[in-house]
């Protein structure tokens, strides 16, 4: 585990990197509403040049790193020069895996996930976004929330994240998943089913490369083993109130 950086930042020339994607784009908007000029935010993409990142990378002091779970290494380390020194925010849905990879030792990189899909998600009393403790000090925690329009949630750190995940992901996703398949070769739909179906439709709009991953969660195996034997001993009585 590397080092944290724990010093006080106030963004003035923020950066998104993938900003033509779902969380980029999000972002993206989101600092438009809350910088006192759009000049002061850049951004970049696959079109832009190699030239191109560079130069606003050396611009920017806060970069919020949007890019696909399985590019992140790649990207940082490809510019890990001009990126000593800046607050890099990363957007990956499981954390643990990177803060072992020894090469970005150094980097200043903090943590951030937005535990909702923004164009699925227009009620900001649904959204909530998760910060590391430790990592984000008060102005850009408030910053983050403002520019998300979401509730800050915090997590101890990348492993306690990614238990979570294991079940509000991982689990999740593949129960409804199951369930909507199910559901589907019914005659009929109750109220819950019809819920369910819709859910487990939803997921199926997301890319199919991020739940593949959301499912490679090293923890999930256990939380499966865990439900398995929930069913195997369900007692219904057990989950009524006295």
């Amino acid at each position: 585990m590397r080092d944290l950086f724990t010093s006080d930042v106030v963004m003035k020339q923020p950066m998104v990197v993938g900003y033509k994607g779902e969380i980029g784009s999000f972002l993206l908007h989101g600092l438009l509403e809350i910088m006192p000029k759009a000049l002061d935010i850049w951004c970049v993409d696959i079109n832009e040049s190699a030239a191109e990142v560079r130069q606003r990378i050396r611009r920017a002091d806060t970069i919020f790193l949007c890019v696909p779970l399985e590019d992140t290494v790649g990207w940082l380390w490809r510019h890990k020069k001009l990126l000593m020194g800046k607050v890099i925010v990363e957007q990956c849905s499981l954390k643990e895996w990177l803060y072992e990879e020894g090469k970005l030792n150094g980097l200043d990189i903090r943590s951030m996930h937005v535990l909702f899909r923004p164009s699925q998600t227009p009620n900001p009393d649904d959204r909530r976004v998760g910060l590391f403790e430790g990592q984000f000090n008060q102005t850009l925690a408030k910053n983050i929330g403002e520019m998300t329009r979401s509730q800050v949630v915090w997590y101890k750190d990348a492993q306690e994240h990614d238990r979570e995940m294991a079940v509000q992901q991982a689990l999740l996703h593949r129960t409804l998943l199951v369930m909507g398949k199910l559901l589907k070769e019914c005659s009929g739909s109750t109220f819950i089913s019809k819920r369910t179906l819709e859910l487990s439709e939803r997921i199926k709009k997301g890319k199919l490369d991020l739940y593949r991953k959301i499912q490679e969660n090293r923890y999930l195996p256990a939380r499966l083993d865990e439900m398995k034997k929930e069913f195997d001993n369900f007692n219904i009585e057990a989950f009524w109130p006295c």
